[in-house]
């Protein structure tokens, strides 16, 4: 069934975004957690994989000072094509995130993750509808009901390039928040 997601996602061109490139979600067959970002940029599209940029980097070397491996996640972003303002990097609309909100929900659906991470502002619009203050939620953590799932807001690893040690501090409490985090869905 990922297999087919995947396919399908290759071939999405329900906004205008597909025209930027595309990334499909990363996945293993031992992924039974979720990590949601915001958006695919230029080194994604390239690799046509989520977080191996710059804020990837970060963001695995947090995850393994947590003791937490890759291949046990989905990785999927709030839109899995790269929006591009000027040639460089852009930001995801509203429209965006609404139109890709499926893939992520059918993926939950097929994995049905443990518990979720959500980076950054647009992941945490994308679930409960706001699309701001992802710096006062750091680490809050809610039951989404649209996935029944529990998420964990994280501020996201490119935060960390342009706030530096205050912002990797940030991101380390809430992934450890994360790694931390037991659910009883009984």
């Amino acid at each position: 069934m990922l297999e087919l997601l995947d396919t399908m996602i290759g071939q999405c061109t329900d906004c205008e975004l597909h025209t930027g490139g595309r990334v499909k979600p990363y996945w293993t067959p031992m992924s039974t957690l979720a990590a949601l970002g915001e958006a695919p940029g230029k080194d994604e599209v390239e690799q046509n994989e989520p977080f191996v940029g710059k804020a990837g980097e970060i963001l695995g070397n947090t995850m393994a000072k947590a003791g937490l491996r890759k291949d046990q996640f989905l990785i999927i972003n709030s839109v899995n094509c790269r929006p591009v303002d000027g040639g460089a990097n852009g930001k995801p609309k509203v429209e965006h995130i609404e139109s890709c909100k499926k893939w992520v929900r059918k993926y939950i659906r097929v994995i049905i993750p443990e518990k979720m991470i959500a980076f950054g502002n647009y992941a945490r619009g994308s679930l409960n509808g706001s699309y701001v203050g992802i710096v006062k939620y750091n680490g809050w953590i809610e039951t989404n009901n649209i996935h029944d799932i529990y998420v964990v807001y994280s501020v996201h690893p490119a935060y960390c390039i342009y706030q530096g040690k205050s912002g990797e501090v940030m991101l380390r409490n809430s992934v450890e928040k994360f790694r931390d985090l037991r659910v009883n869905y009984s």
